[in-house]
Formats: C-alpha cells, structure tokens, sequence
C-alpha cells in the first residue's frame, strides 16, 4: 500500500460529475404549503427577466349545481318582492301626505257656502249608493248670550271686613275724598242747606249739592251704566273709569283713580239652585251670618255684608256680586260711593221708580223770602 503509485485515470470527483441530482424546492421548508398540491389550481408560468418561472395562482371556478341554481332563483325573487314592497309603501306615504297637505277645511257657520250632508243608507261602499244633500243655511236674528262662560267657575276675591273710613272733617258721612267726588263742601256738614246733609242725599240717591227734590242722576256728578247681556243697571261716579273683564261683561271694574275699585260680577244660576247654596261654593271664606237682608231705593231685594263692602243680588236666572276692592289694607275711602251704588243697583225685571225727595217746609220758605227779598231790592 504504501509507496503505490495512485491509479491514473478519472479522479472520484470526476466520477460522479455525470450524475444529476434533484434539489428539494424551497417552498416545502418551514412548513410551507406549496400551490402544486392542490388540483384546482391551474400554473400559468412566465418567465421574469431574469428568466425565473413566475406562477401565478388562479382559483378555477366550480360548476354550479343545479341546488345551488334553484337556491339563487329563490333569493334573486325574494329579494325583488321586497323591493317592490319598500317601493310601494314609499311611494303610499308620500302620495298620503301629498294628499292630507291638499285638503282644504270646511269653513263653519259662514253664509257665502252652504253645509253638505252626506247621507249613506246602505251597508255597500259603492258610489252609487252615497246621496249627497244640500242644506242651505238660512238667515235668522243674532240673540244675545245670557250665560257667563269665561267666569264662571273663577271663585271671587273679598276684602276683609274694615270698618275704619279716611278723614270726614264735617262729619256728613262722606269722607274728604268723596267730597271731591261729589263737588261737595268738606267743610259744611249740608252744602246746599236744604237740611239733607250730603252723605244722607248721596245714600239715597239725591244730589248734593243742588235744592231738594233734585236726583242724583240728574246732577251730572254720576253717569248710569247698562249692562247689555244681563241688563242690569247701577250708578257711578262720572269721575271714575269703567272697564270689561271680558267681552260679555260679566264682569265690570270702576275704578277710582288712587286703584280702589268695585266689581261687579255676574253668575248665571244653576237649576235649582238658590242663594244659600251658590253662596257656599263661591264666596270662600265668607260667613253667611256677616250678611244683612235689605231692600234699596228701587225695592230690589239683597244681601249686604255688614261693614258694607259686598252686595248680593238674585233674580230668577242669575246671582250678582258688587265687591269693594282697596288698592291696601288702610281706611276706606269710598265707602258712601259703594253704599250709593248698590242702592242704584237694579236688574231688568224692576219696574220701581226713585220716588222724589221731600222738600221740607222751611227749606221752601227760606228759598221763597230770598227770592222776594231779591226781588224787592231790584225794584229798589
């Protein structure tokens, strides 16, 4: 073995250089999954630029089965009966409203159209069936509402009871203020010496400041008012205001200028209801034993609280309430004024007149011997 020469001839690499070997492809390490597996898909090779094989992967569509055809057809119909359906209720809200926009009202109670009645006799919703009738609206007289509607059910607000008036210097039962009211003296206890001091002629209703038998209505100092719905009647003084709660004056405010104010209130009676009884609903707080039966000076009947400042008034269909309201709790300052208007206060069905004022005798002398004396002393 040693020092043998070694065989000349082909090398052992030289040997297997004619053998060819294949080289396991990269994509099957690390677990990759490699395309050629897989039968659907089909190797469309190109060759870069390099003059690499570049496979692309393209998914072979499968045949369609007939099941899977008919379960096509059925989502390809419901889905355009759905459409249609989306479509049509679309379209049926939109002409519904277009419609309803258009509808023009029926005007009530005017003369220029007529009121149709349309009449259907029958169970069928035919056309032929439907009769259309035309009622033509007549013209007749307006009456005059006689209910209180709008005030009706609104309780009443009443002063408490005061008995304290403002200053009356005189002593004429009118105060300083109602002296100015009434154009009297404040500081004669009869301004026009006719032996009626001016707060007794005010209290019934005479005048004074003029000779008996002059009525106050008559001297201008006060204006009377007529309500035009329940047709009562009542005096005021010509310097105080007169306002409307509401349109049918059911409920009427005069008003001094220094805010006291008196009411005037009307209540239509329910059937069957009487004064005791309408009087417990509406006059809160108030005591039935406070008020004083009376008769005024047109032999109207009434219901006066004892301080007063609240009048009650009854005929058949409706209740009254007259209401003095002070602008503060302090004196009175219109008492006499209240006293005068209630004693004015009458409704329709009174027939009574103001008799006239007697005229003492010595009061007729006293004017006769002026009136001589004057004129003798003119011929003088």
């Amino acid at each position: 073995m040693f020092g043998s020469k070694k065989d000349k001839g082909k090398s052992k690499k030289d040997e297997y250089s004619d053998l060819q070997s294949t080289v396991i492809p990269d994509v099957f390490y690390g677990g990759q999954d490699p395309f050629v597996y897989h039968p659907h898909i089909e190797e469309n090779s190109s060759k870069t630029d390099g003059g690499e094989i570049n496979n692309k992967k393209q998914k072979i569509s499968k045949p369609t089965t007939p099941k899977q055809k008919h379960s096509n057809r059925k989502v390809w119909i419901f889905g355009s009966i759905g459409f249609v359906l989306a479509a049509g209720l679309i379209s049926w809200y939109y002409i519904n409203d277009f419609n309803k926009s258009n509808i023009v009202p029926i005007p009530q109670n005017t003369k220029s159209s007529p009121i149709v009645i349309i009449e259907n006799n029958n169970t069928t919703t035919t056309p032929e069936t439907i009769v259309t009738t035309v009622v033509e609206e007549t013209t007749s007289t307006i009456e005059l509402p006689t209910s209180t509607p709008s005030l009706q059910n609104v309780f009443l607000d009443f002063p408490p009871i005061l008995t304290l008036d403002t200053a009356d210097i005189d002593a004429d039962s009118l105060t300083d203020i109602e002296e100015e009211i009434f154009n009297t003296d404040s500081g004669r206890w009869d301004t026009d010496d006719d032996r009626y001091y001016d707060g007794q002629e005010v209290y019934n209703l005479y005048n004074p400041k003029g000779l008996a038998p002059v009525k106050i209505i008559d001297s201008g100092l006060v204006l009377e008012y007529k309500n035009l719905y329940s047709s009562y009647r009542i005096y005021y003084p010509t310097a105080w205001q007169k306002g409307s709660v509401d349109t049918q004056e059911t409920q009427v405010l005069f008003s001094a200028s220094n805010g006291d104010y008196i009411e005037v209130r009307v209540f239509q009676k329910e059937s069957g209801q009487t004064f005791v009884n309408w009087f417990s609903r509406y006059a809160e707080g108030q005591s039935y034993s406070d008020l004083i039966s009376f008769k005024n000076r047109f032999d109207v009947d009434a219901m006066i609280r004892k301080d007063n400042l609240v009048a009650y008034f009854e005929d058949t269909n409706f209740i009254y309430t007259i209401i003095y309201h002070t602008k503060d709790r302090g004196p009175i300052r219109y008492r006499h004024v209240m006293q005068m208007m209630y004693q004015s206060f009458r409704m329709s069905n009174t027939s009574a007149i103001l008799p006239d004022q007697i005229v003492y005798p010595s009061t007729e002398s006293a004017s006769s011997t002026n009136i001589s004396t004057s004129s003798t002393g003119g011929n003088n």
